[in-house]
């Protein structure tokens, strides 16, 4: 009877350390060409379902920041990283404070902006990355207000983190 109720115990402990490891919340958006994935938490991004000009949109769960990623079925040379975001955002003024500058993440050397837009008199900031990679170029950037981005800061980086090369 002993040795039963130890098999028991013993069994009882492998499904709780199995039910531990799954409630770990994480969903995994994979890029259309199938080359990349990003790995987020739902608790703190939300996908949007439709997109009509990003490959997959994102925002957090006060709706404040917003995420957008695409994959390029090109490549965007260096020389070129600040014309292609200054047109980006043209048809919504001129940006400021243009900043790029080489990033690691997740093992990928990235090409990582910061900026910010005067926009009927509230300061957006955007940041985000352009890399160069199998398959042509992929970009993933943040905006919304600057108080917005400067308070969501680590859950922005949890995002960035999130990318990765699938084998």
């Amino acid at each position: 009877m002993s040795k039963k109720l130890i098999l028991l115990f013993l069994l009882s402990g492998f499904f709780a350390v199995g039910q531990t490891k799954n409630n770990s919340k994480s969903e995994t958006y994979t890029s259309r060409k199938g080359i990349y994935e990003i790995k987020y938490n739902p608790e703190h991004w939300i996908q949007n379902p439709q997109s009509e000009n990003w490959d997959a949109e994102f925002h957090d769960k006060y709706n404040l920041v917003n995420a957008y990623f695409i994959e390029y079925d090109y490549f965007i040379p260096e020389k070129k990283l600040k014309s292609t975001i200054e047109e980006q955002y043209k048809e919504y003024g001129k940006i400021k404070n243009l900043k790029i500058f080489k990033k690691k993440l997740n093992n990928i050397e990235v090409n990582y902006f910061t900026c910010e837009l005067d926009y009927n008199d509230f300061l957006y900031k955007y940041q985000g990355y352009i890399y160069n990679g199998k398959g042509g170029s992929i970009q993933l950037q943040y905006g919304g207000q600057a108080e917005s981005i400067e308070q969501n800061q680590n859950t922005i980086n949890e995002l960035d983190n999130g990318i990765s090369i699938i084998n």
